[in-house]
This record gives structure tokens, C-alpha cells and sequence, in this order.
């Protein structure tokens, strides 16, 4: 092979390297964007999940909560009393056993 050759397989390879290199790059950086939108949006679920315990702890305490919400904090009244009827009913079945 004549110098020529191996120098265009050379820059052949080279543009090759550089191009997966830059590809990979890019795909780190998206990583770690969509890692960060995932963390984020996790944040936000607990700060959501934390703003709605407060809404309801101060239903529970002065039973003020905006009209638009009161259906929903009866709702887990509603649940959390079913949920200690459940448990109530799982004692008496050890109980029993």
C-alpha cells in the first residue's frame, strides 16, 4: 500500500473516532438531562405529596379548607376510617386464630 492509501484510511478512521466521540458525548449529556428531569419531577411529587398532608392536617384541625377541596379531604377521611375498620377486623381474625 502506497502512503496515499493508509493516510486516507487514517483520516478515515480518525473522522470515525471523532464521530463516535462526539455521539457519546451527546449521549452522556442526555443522560444526565433526563436524569435530572427525573429527579426533579420526584422532588416535585414529594413537595406535592407534603402540600397536600398539610392541606389536610389543617382541614383536620379547623375544618377550613378551600370549597373545591373538601370532597377530597372528606374522601380520605372517609379512607382513613375504612382503613382502621380493616384493621380492626385483621386483630379480631388473629385473635381468633
Amino acid at each position: 500500500m502506497n502512503k496515499e492509501v493508509l493516510d486516507d484510511i487514517g483520516r478515515v478512521i480518525s473522522g470515525a473516532a471523532d464521530t463516535v466521540s462526539r455521539k457519546t458525548g451527546e449521549l452522556v449529556e442526555l443522560t444526565r438531562l433526563k436524569n435530572q428531569i427525573y429527579n426533579l419531577e420526584r422532588e416535585m411529587r414529594r413537595d406535592y405529596e407534603d402540600l397536600g398532608k398539610m392541606i389536610y392536617e389543617q382541614y383536620l384541625q379547623t375544618g377550613i379548607v378551600d370549597e373545591a377541596l373538601r370532597p377530597v379531604c372528606q374522601g380520605i377521611t372517609r379512607k382513613a376510617e375504612l382503613v382502621k375498620q380493616c384493621e380492626g377486623e385483621i386483630e379480631c381474625l388473629k385473635k381468633e386464630h
